[in-house]
């Protein structure tokens, strides 16, 4: 099962932040809206879920309510293959998936 990358993006124009699995097209569309973001944090995970409470952990909001069979379900390899492409310097996204670096 791949493991994907996820960032935590803040951006000052709205004074908020974004979570999300990591694209390069995503990061493009929210600084259309908001402007410019700033990555606060990385978090490698299988799963949306995973990475969901992974993200609550760190930040100390308690337990994730997963929305079942939508944020449960296991990554694929094309999903991993964009980011390797997208994320070539991310060598942790290559150790954890078992790739040289």
């Amino acid at each position: 099962m791949p493991v994907l990358r996820h960032e935590a993006l803040e951006f000052e124009a709205r004074g908020g932040a974004s979570f999300g699995r990591a694209s390069i097209e995503g990061r493009r569309t929210l600084e259309k809206i908001d402007g410019p973001g700033q990555l606060i944090h990385v978090i490698y995970a299988a799963t949306y879920q995973e990475a969901m409470q992974a993200h609550y952990d760190r930040l100390g909001w308690g337990q994730y309510k997963p929305m079942p069979g939508v944020t449960d379900r296991p990554y694929d390899q094309d999903e991993l293959e964009r980011q390797l492409v997208e994320y070539p310097a991310d060598a942790e996204l290559r150790r954890l998936n078992g790739l040289a670096t």
